[in-house]
């Protein structure tokens, strides 16, 4: 079995994730940014990575469309990649980072559009673009939850069962053969129930009460 996910909706939802991020970013006061967001990453960190995350996407569709498949770097390492990169990018202050990362993000996904089907490694394995796409969209909607914690405004995104689906479809394809096929029958099973609260939880993160 392999999920379907309507590219239409998966652009949508990867539009509507930077905005959020962006949004969020729009309402954080100056004194906010030093708070802490996603464990212990300040506010001004979150925006940060998810801008070094989008310049990475934009490096593995390059590997991508030169015909490279093997994993840029493997998911056990991602800890060590994600400190480096926040390290480069200490420079930035949030709302600059915020600024950058709609452009890049957006840059990213006119050019996901145009090399859809093709095939692309990230550190989990090998999908398409297009697959890939619901997971990147994923990500900007979980940061945007993660800033909304500070901002006060806790966000929830209006196409969670479009989410999970997308995302599930990029893992289950990930994953391949039996164990792939299982994930997407249990994907399909468990989207219509609280699918936002489950990939919030999932990720590793802490239910907002």
């Amino acid at each position: 079995m392999a999920l379907r996910v309507d590219r239409a909706r998966v652009r949508s939802l990867f539009e509507s994730g930077v905005a959020a991020v962006v949004s969020q970013s729009d309402r954080m006061e100056t004194t906010s940014w030093d708070k802490a967001a996603c464990g212990e990453w300040t506010a001004a960190e979150t925006v940060r990575h998810v801008l070094a995350v989008s310049r990475w996407y934009h490096s593995w569709l390059d590997r991508a469309l030169a015909g490279e498949l093997t994993r840029p770097f493997d998911s056990a390492d991602m800890d060590r990649h994600n400190a480096s990169e926040l390290a480069g990018l200490s420079h930035l202050s949030g709302p600059d980072a915020a600024m950058e990362f709609a452009v890049t993000a957006r840059d990213y996904l006119g050019r996901v559009v145009e090399n859809w089907n093709v095939p692309y490694a990230y550190p989990y394995g090998t999908v398409t673009a297009g697959l890939h796409a619901g997971v990147a969209a994923t990500e900007w909607h979980l940061h945007a939850w993660d800033l909304s914690a500070v901002t006060g405004r806790i966000y929830d995104p209006e196409d969670a069962k479009g989410l999970f689906l997308a995302a599930g479809a990029c893992v289950a394809a990930a994953e391949g053969s039996r164990k792939g096929w299982l994930l997407a029958r249990a994907v399909l099973l468990v989207a219509n129930r609280s699918p936002w609260r489950i990939l919030v939880k999932r990720s590793g993160r802490t239910l907002i009460s």
